[in-house]
């Protein structure tokens, strides 16, 4: 087994792993303190606001609430002082996260059910609060709140159910270090600059390879600067301990696995491995304001995974379970579907890969199709097609194919020996 070394060089001989290429679906966990709030508004999809500023002051993740709180009168600002007093300190949500609905296992057994094949849970988002029993901060769920380790004990039973479970960490940003609130996009300042901020990422993130042995380190915005030579060091000690383990794009340009996309932002590329990130609603963290004009519908959901699928990534689905543990029943209900699509048409998703021709075609009247191949194979995977059974000329093949639709919703058709002229 190759053995990494502490330098850039040797671990840009990582491949992405076949398994991560292959999964196509994971599951995305936002869940913390900022679910007991649960608030934001509803604005606009990231990428879709008229201005940094405009996002940062109506900011839609709820999972930022205790930024958007400090920006003084800002509709959650004056949604805290209304609701918990003005002098109530986000600290004390912990209270109220007491997780005492949560069944870890359900979680793993609904995941599997909607076809998920990796896991990434927030280990510690930008509020600075930890999942985990971390030694370097008593601010954590074994110390407050449920008193419990959330990640341990949702890896059990991720990875009893087959499941690949992965981590998602806040590298360069915590709140409790940080007194005032981001208002830029593209200015990565909003931070602690200091050498032991940089030191304390370090050390907790590296405790999350020992504790748990994470199939995907997932770092969220970037890295502190006086930090980011320590990377290879972190991603050689990583790699070592998981050899078949990924980690993404977000450590300041320094390395990754795969990209990222972000609802409306980042790059699909059909050369680099890439992965879409998004909740089913326009927040990550439960929102209380959301309803279902907001979150996906099964049909869009399955358009969303053949789209991602057919240009070579993967889409990593967000839920937003509340503070007690349960997952929202509209949530629930969306995943269920998915699964029941994928036991159908799965074979055109999981081992696929991206038709570098073509990957997809309008064919009028509001139909639309999505192209993946597996070998010799192409599978072609239809949306829009009235009920019943019908034949349809697709612009990449000389005859007509015969598909059958029901429910209006996508279904797929395998070419077989499409690609035998190569």
């Amino acid at each position: 087994m190759r053995q990494y070394l502490e330098n850039l060089e040797s671990i840009s001989q990582h491949k992405c792993p076949q398994w991560y290429n292959d999964c196509k679906l994971g599951i995305f966990i936002h869940w913390g303190l900022y679910s007991v709030p649960s608030w934001a508004e509803v604005t606009w999809e990231l990428g879709g606001e008229p201005s940094a500023e405009e996002w940062f002051r109506h900011n839609p993740y709820a999972e930022w609430y205790l930024n958007t709180i400090r920006i003084p009168d800002s509709p959650a600002r004056l949604y805290h002082d209304k609701t918990y007093g003005r002098d109530f300190p986000y600290e004390k949500f912990a209270e109220s996260f007491t997780c005492e609905k949560w069944d870890p296992k359900a979680w793993a057994e609904l995941f599997r059910e909607a076809g998920a094949k990796y896991v990434v849970l927030t280990t510690k988002h930008h509020d600075g609060f930890c999942l985990y029993p971390s030694r370097y901060t008593d601010y954590n769920s074994v110390k407050l709140g449920p008193k419990r380790d959330l990640v341990g004990d949702l890896a059990k039973e991720v990875r009893a159910a087959g499941l690949k479970m992965g981590t998602y960490f806040s590298g360069l940003y915590d709140w409790t270090t940080y007194p005032y609130p981001r208002m830029e996009h593209d200015n990565d300042s909003f931070y602690d600059i200091s050498y032991g901020f940089a030191d304390y990422s370090l050390k907790q993130a590296t405790e999350l390879v020992d504790l748990y042995h994470p199939s995907v380190l997932w770092n969220d915005i970037g890295w502190p600067e006086k930090g980011r030579r320590d990377l290879p060091w972190l991603f050689a000690h990583y790699y070592n301990s998981v050899p078949d383990g990924v980690v993404n794009d977000r450590w300041s340009g320094v390395w990754c696995d795969f990209r990222t996309a972000e609802y409306l932002t980042g790059t699909k590329s059909l050369t680099e491995k890439w992965e879409m990130c998004r909740g089913l609603g326009l927040s990550f963290g439960y929102n209380q304001n959301e309803g279902p004009e907001t979150v996906l519908s099964p049909r869009a959901l399955i358009c969303l995974l053949a789209d991602c699928v057919s240009k070579n990534g993967n889409l990593l689905l967000n839920i937003g379970p509340r503070a007690d543990g349960t997952i929202p029943e509209i949530q629930e209900s969306r995943l269920r579907a998915l699964g029941a699509w994928l036991k159908d048409h799965g074979e055109a998703i999981y081992g696929t890969s991206a038709w570098l021709d073509r990957q997809e075609d309008d064919l009028g009247n509001g139909a639309h199709v999505w192209y993946t191949r597996k070998g010799r194979d192409l599978y072609a995977i239809f949306d829009g097609l009235p009920a019943g059974t019908q034949e349809i000329a697709l612009p990449v093949c000389t005859d007509k194919i015969t598909i059958s639709a029901a429910d209006e919703m996508p279904v797929h058709k395998k070419l077989e020996n499409f690609f035998s002229r190569e």
